[in-house]
């Protein structure tokens, strides 16, 4: 057995647990609450990346680090102000 089959077998059984936990009872475990939410965050964050990308072409670093680095609520803000925004300084900057 390599580590790498143990890891993939692993990773297959947590997966197959997450999916007949009822979600309730996960976010009531603080890990697995975190690892949901990290995994989410990566999610939306290559979801926004991928559009951004579409609709702006080449994306400065500027972008990458702030995409990579930002909690699930800027994402979800990002991607809200991304429908109607005109440039990336428009999805980007706070309108306080």
């Amino acid at each position: 057995m390599t580590p790498e089959y143990v890891t993939r077998l692993g990773k297959a059984w947590f997966d197959a647990m997450v999916e007949a936990t009822p979600e309730k009872e996960l976010f009531s475990l603080p890990k697995f609450e975190h690892r949901l939410i990290r995994e989410r965050q990566g999610n939306e964050a290559m979801i926004l990346m991928r559009q951004l990308r579409r609709r702006f072409g080449t994306i400065p670093e500027w972008v990458n680090e702030k995409v990579a680095q930002a909690d699930l609520s800027s994402l979800e803000v990002w991607s809200l102000r991304f429908v109607d925004a005109q440039s990336l300084d428009a999805v980007f900057t706070d309108k306080g």
